[in-house]
């Protein structure tokens, strides 16, 4: 099914490159027998949630499209993840073996079978900052033919370099790093001066943006990696990318689709149903989730083959972007305006197959 949906995309590659966003999501269960369920923390819990969920983990890792004027979401692969005994202090030390099934193992697995559907595209990560590791695209690398790189926020307490000098002539390798730059905050501060202004699509709207880059070497990544900063008021937020060759106004428009994993999640769990489930045994729980995955993917190719957007039924003043909700709205007219049950079903039953088909598509 999944290779049958991916024919459907077409040509799914943005600037020649396909965007893979990767993240993890929390499903908070109540059964005490639901396999593989663990007891999770929650980084980004509220104020008046609970920071540790009992649940479901899971790794995804999805398709980032630009469809009628406004970015989706496709998740195309999960991973159930669980939490590891701690034995070591540092997922670096663990053996290979016990790595994949840490949550960067997890993600490049995922990873790997995804890209290796579109050989002749290059492949850009774009994930949060706890997925920017060196060892997931060692091992992404070591199984993809094409060149593959990531796109993700600098942490804070990142090490950063500046390039190292020309080489000496001297006993012992050349350097590999060159001095160690300031803290991220204050070389944000240092090279606002240089900082310039450009027009970006940036959370559905084109907005003017100021910012500033500066190519270096990560001590994380252990490679040459661009780094910008990106300033709002007296904030500025750190991006960096191994990929040397991609624009800083993509980089910015790239890492602000990447939210729309959040309201992916959003859709799998509460339109399409996935936490509500509560399958017990490891291949219900796997199936029941994969089949959430399919049917949004589904939806938005759906989207893509329209000639016009869905109309908005609910329009702010932020956006007039249509929603998921106006798909399945759109999905359930479609249906109900044309007999899909001719020739296979008594004519008593196709009112009400007509009904039941528009309610499972438009409920919200």
């Amino acid at each position: 099914l999944w290779d049958a949906l991916l024919l459907e995309l077409g040509d799914p590659s943005v600037d020649g490159r396909i965007l893979l966003a990767l993240d993890d999501e929390l499903s908070p269960k109540t059964g005490k027998k639901i396999q593989d369920c663990a007891t999770h923390f929650d980084h980004a819990a509220k104020m008046n949630s609970a920071k540790y969920i009992w649940g479901n983990c899971r790794v995804v890792v999805g398709l980032l499209r630009f469809i009628h004027h406004r970015w989706a979401f496709l998740p195309l692969a999960q991973g159930l993840y669980k939490p590891l005994a701690k034995k070591v202090k540092s997922s670096a030390k663990l053996p290979y073996a016990e790595w994949l099934k840490t949550k960067s193992g997890i993600a490049a697995q995922r990873i790997i079978g995804i890209a290796g559907k579109f050989t002749q595209n290059s492949i850009l990560i774009v994930s949060d900052s706890w997925f920017c590791s060196a060892p997931l695209i060692k091992e992404v690398r070591a199984h993809i033919s094409g060149s593959v790189h990531i796109l993700s926020r600098l942490r804070v307490s990142a090490a950063i370099f500046d390039l190292p000098g020309p080489r000496v002539k001297k006993r012992g390798r050349a350097p590999r790093y060159g001095k160690r730059l300031p803290n991220v905050r204050e070389l944000s501060t240092q090279l606002r001066n240089q900082a310039r202004t450009a027009e970006i699509h940036v959370y559905g709207k084109e907005r003017e943006i100021s910012f500033s880059e500066i190519i270096c070497m990560s001590k994380a990544l252990k490679c040459r990696v661009k780094v910008i900063f990106v300033y709002y008021r007296n904030f500025a937020f750190p991006l960096v990318t191994t990929d040397l060759s991609l624009p800083a106004e993509r980089m910015i428009e790239y890492y602000s689709a990447r939210w729309k994993i959040e309201s992916g999640f959003k859709e799998i769990k509460h339109e399409i149903g996935s936490l509500d489930s509560q399958c017990r045994n490891l291949s219900a729980v796997d199936n029941h989730f994969q089949l959430c995955l399919f049917a949004t993917s589904i939806a938005w190719v759906y989207a893509s083959k329209l000639p016009l957007a869905p109309p908005r039924r609910h329009p702010t003043r932020r956006s007039n972007a249509f929603a998921f909700a106006d798909i399945r709205r759109k999905i359930a007219s479609e249906i109900s305006s044309s007999d899909i049950f001719a020739g296979c079903c008594r004519k008593s039953f196709s009112s009400h197959g007509f009904s039941a088909c528009f309610s499972i598509f438009s409920v919200v």
